[in-house]
């Protein structure tokens, strides 16, 4: 088994070089957070009983249990609710980061040896807006954090430091975005850029709210960008000093993008997934990671060099 660090980087082939991808986009597309309801109104071998209620199932929708499932019935719409204001706010503070790079390729003409650069998008990520000021002009300037290896370049054939743009589906259009510094061991960067458009900025939750059994929706741009700012779902699996385990699905491209609580608040940055197979074949899915807030509050305070979250 192995882990994919999930930024979406693109192989590049010129005249026999090849720009390897530090991410892999293999997983499955398909939409998480859905929920599948349960008829009880069943008997044991699957087949309708035309809502009589057998003996066997009797103690499933009697006392207790029943007030307990007229409950879950009441509030399910209530949550549901409640993801799509957070989904909502999501979206509003949840950017793609674009890596742009300058690659060079040497290569032998009958002029002899040659050096052709070209300007091309490396890869991209998602990134998350944690700050928002109001210049004097009426535009807003922002700062966003995202993974280092979604801005870093790990090729030889990259030349110089990159070109950062923040993608904006809504308006089509790319924002030009300054490195303000990365943090390579804790996989976190942070970048600036200035807009009149009407971000919002996330905050973070409370240590004391984020446990284990916590529902999650997670955002980003996976795969590509027709799937800008996509959301998932579902709850922490485990927590650690340096990890934190989710069920909600994150594939290439999510690199960098946020992890939040259902409060809506900031719980953690996605940089990883778990894939591959065990050692007796069976197949690893579903096991996504996140930084969690501690280490992503230091890394960005030490990176700005002030305390802003």
């Amino acid at each position: 088994m192995k882990w994919k660090k999930i930024t979406c980087l693109f192989t590049i082939m010129i005249g026999g070089l090849a720009l390897a991808s530090c991410g892999e986009s293999s997983a499955d597309t398909t939409p998480s957070g859905q929920f599948t309801s349960t008829d009880l109104n069943a008997t044991g071998n699957g087949e309708a009983s035309n809502g009589t209620v057998s003996e066997s199932t009797a103690s499933l929708v009697s006392g207790e249990n029943l007030a307990v499932y007229n409950d879950f019935k009441a509030s399910s719409s209530d949550f549901e609710e409640i993801t799509q204001k957070v989904v909502e706010f999501a979206e509003s503070s949840t950017v793609c980061v674009q890596n742009y790079q300058t690659v060079y390729q040497t290569q032998f003409t009958g002029r002899g040896w040659q050096t052709t650069t070209t300007h091309t998008l490396y890869g991209w990520g998602s990134g998350v807006i944690y700050y928002k000021a109001l210049l004097t002009d009426g535009s807003y300037l922002y700062k966003l954090i995202t993974n280092e290896h979604v801005v870093a370049s790990d090729n030889s054939c990259v030349a110089g430091e990159g070109e950062y743009q923040i993608y904006d589906e809504k308006y089509d259009t790319n924002l030009s975005a300054s490195l303000l510094g990365s943090n390579e061991e804790n996989d976190i960067a942070v970048l600036s850029f200035v807009s009149d458009r009407d971000y919002s900025a996330a905050v973070f939750e409370k240590s004391e709210n984020i446990k284990t059994g916590s529902y999650v929706v997670a955002m980003g741009t996976p795969i590509d960008l027709a799937y800008y700012n996509t959301a998932s779902y579902g709850f922490i699996s485990k927590i650690t000093s340096s990890s934190i385990q989710h069920g909600a699905t994150i594939n290439s491209g999510n690199s960098g993008g946020p992890l939040f609580s259902m409060n809506g608040n900031l719980i953690g940055i996605n940089n990883a997934k778990l894939s591959g197979q065990t050692s007796s074949g069976s197949i690893i899915e579903g096991i996504f990671f996140a930084i969690p807030k501690e280490i992503v509050t230091e890394s960005v305070n030490t990176i700005v060099g002030e305390e802003e979250l």
